[in-house]
C-alpha cells in the first residue's frame, strides 16, 4: 500500500468513524438521579435508582482488559465506548504500516550500502550517504514501533479504566457552591471555600 493511501485510510477511519460509531451505538441520556438504591426480591437483591428504574449491570475490569489484549478495541466495545474503536485501529494502522515502510528502506539502503562497500571503483562518500539514510531508516522503524507498543498498552488501560467507572454515573445536576469561610476559631480571616457536589 502506497503511503499516501496508507495515510488517507488511518485520517478517514478517525475523522469519519469516531461520531458514526458515537451517535448511532449511543447508550442514550444519562439518568436523572445518580443515586443507587438495592432492593430486596424474591430473586435477589435488586439495584435501582431513586426513580425506580432497574440500574445497568457492571463491566468486569479484567475482561475488559483480556478483550484488549487479545484484540485491540474488543475492550471497548465490551464497555459500550464504540467511538474509541476507531481511534484505536486507525492509529494502530497508520503506526503498523508506516513501520512496515521503514522497515523497507532499511532493507533497501542495507543492500545499497552493502553493494557500495565492493564496488568498483569504490566510491566513500556514496557508501556514507547509503548509511547515513540506513541508520535515519532505522531509527524512524524502531520510533514507530514504541508508538505501536505504546498504543497498545493505552488500549488495554483504557479498557480497564472504562470498565470500573462503567455506572459511575455524575448525573445532571453539577453544582458549585460559594460559602464564606473561617479557616480559624480564635483569629477569623475572610476567604472563600469553594465546594463542587455530584
Amino acid at each position: 500500500m502506497k503511503p499516501v493511501a496508507r495515510h488517507l485510510l488511518a485520517v478517514i477511519l478517525l475523522l469519519f468513524g469516531s461520531p458514526l460509531c458515537a451517535g448511532s451505538l449511543s447508550a442514550g441520556p444519562p439518568p436523572a438521579d445518580s443515586a443507587r438504591i438495592v432492593r430486596a426480591t424474591d430473586s435477589g437483591a435488586q439495584t435501582v435508582d431513586t426513580l425506580g428504574r432497574a440500574a445497568r449491570p457492571g463491566k468486569s475490569p479484567g475482561l475488559a482488559m483480556l478483550y484488549s489484549a487479545i484484540l485491540p478495541g474488543a475492550g471497548q466495545v465490551y464497555n459500550q465506548s464504540y467511538w474509541k474503536v476507531p481511534v484505536f485501529l486507525g492509529l494502530g494502522l497508520y503506526f503498523a504500516s508506516t513501520w512496515l515502510d521503514q522497515n523497507r528502506r532499511v532493507q533497501e539502503y542495507r543492500q545499497k550500502y552493502e553493494e557500495s562497500l565492493y564496488a568498483i571503483p569504490p566510491n566513500p562518500i556514496q557508501s556514507d550517504i547509503y548509511l547515513r539514510q540506513r541508520e535515519f531508516y532505522k531509527q524512524q522503524r524502531d520510533t514507530f514501533a514504541w508508538y505501536f507498543l505504546i498504543l497498545y498498552a493505552v488500549n488495554i488501560a483504557d479498557a480497564y479504566v472504562d470498565a470500573s467507572l462503567f455506572n459511575f454515573d455524575v448525573g445532571p445536576d453539577l453544582s458549585l457552591r460559594v460559602l464564606p469561610g473561617s479557616p480559624g476559631q480564635l483569629t477569623p480571616v475572610p476567604g472563600v471555600t469553594l465546594q463542587l457536589k455530584f
